[in-house]
């Protein structure tokens, strides 16, 4: 069976421990929050699970966005190596950018655990609703069966499905995409800072403005700030806009900004970056105990 990436290899790359090597031979640190142990991966094996997509869905992947988002990464990198302020995308490339965010978002396996966490759900509010007469509405072959233990049997079946759903209708007509691409214009941060940029296994973080006694993000709330990794010296941000940005345009500038201040990244891109939901990081020297200590 074939082991498809939940985050691309294109995007390991730029966190690589030993970039001068060969891609074959280049590693990765991966800090695991919930053992609290290290460990040096090659990018082949990392993120890796095997059958994960369907072949039509990891053909999709591959063909229509992880090649050429991986151009953009590049030249990305080479305009920021090259001391440039900024770097130009068509309108074809800013949405097509803009529909990968959307898909690293929904097409990672934290989406399963969210699922199964709403099929537990529904089966305690139904035992709720139909108290004792609820054992007799289930078919004798399934009275020993919980939803998370059918969730779990069926979680190949159910991915599958899921995924191949999203990720084909994930256009530029998504709503999820006309709204980060009318209200997010993104700047690069080029890091020049002592401390590296981190990764995780849920790619985005999303930051929200919300009531201190709301509990839980809903889905009409706006993020107001969010971060996309490019690598350990790149990241893309974007921060909610009240002024409509116009799709039309043939061309977008992008800024890229300058930041070298070990505070600054510290509290905007590590603190503002790590995420409760994250339960690994790729890490380095620079970064690892400030993960450890979080």
């Amino acid at each position: 069976m074939p082991r498809d990436h939940i985050i691309p290899k294109f995007i390991l790359r730029g966190f690589a421990i030993n970039p001068t090597a060969k891609k074959q031979n280049q590693k990765i640190m991966i800090y695991d929050r919930g053992t609290k142990q290290v460990k040096i991966e090659k990018i082949a094996d990392a993120y890796a699970i095997r059958d994960f997509n369907s072949p039509e869905t990891e053909k999709l992947l591959a063909q229509r966005y992880e090649s050429d988002v991986a151009k953009i990464f590049k030249r990305i990198s080479d305009h920021a190596e090259g001391n440039l302020g900024s770097v130009a995308l068509s309108n074809a490339e800013y949405k097509l950018l803009f529909r990968f965010f959307v898909i690293m978002w929904r097409r990672n396996n934290i989406q399963m655990d969210k699922a199964k966490e709403m099929s537990i759900q529904l089966e305690n509010i139904m035992k709720s609703i139909f108290g004792s007469h609820y054992n007799k509405m289930i078919k004798p072959e399934y009275k020993d069966y919980s939803f998370e233990k059918m969730f779990d049997e069926k979680i190949d079946d159910v991915r599958k499905a899921f995924y191949d759903k999203v990720i084909s209708e994930t256009t530029d007509d998504d709503s999820t995409v006309q709204k980060a691409i009318k209200y997010y214009p993104p700047f690069i941060v080029h890091n020049k800072s002592g401390i590296h940029f981190l990764l995780h296994n849920t790619y985005a973080t999303l930051r929200y403005f919300v009531p201190q006694d709301q509990k839980e993000i809903y889905e009409y709330d706006n993020p107001s700030i969010m971060i996309y990794p490019i690598s350990k010296t790149l990241c893309f941000c974007m921060l909610r806009s009240e002024k409509e940005i116009d799709i039309t345009k043939d061309e977008y500038i992008i800024p890229i900004e300058v930041w070298n201040k070990d505070a600054d990244i510290k509290q905007h891109f590590i603190d503002g970056y790590i995420t409760q939901v994250a339960i690994s990081f790729v890490v380095d020297d620079t970064n690892i105990a400030f993960v450890q200590s979080h």
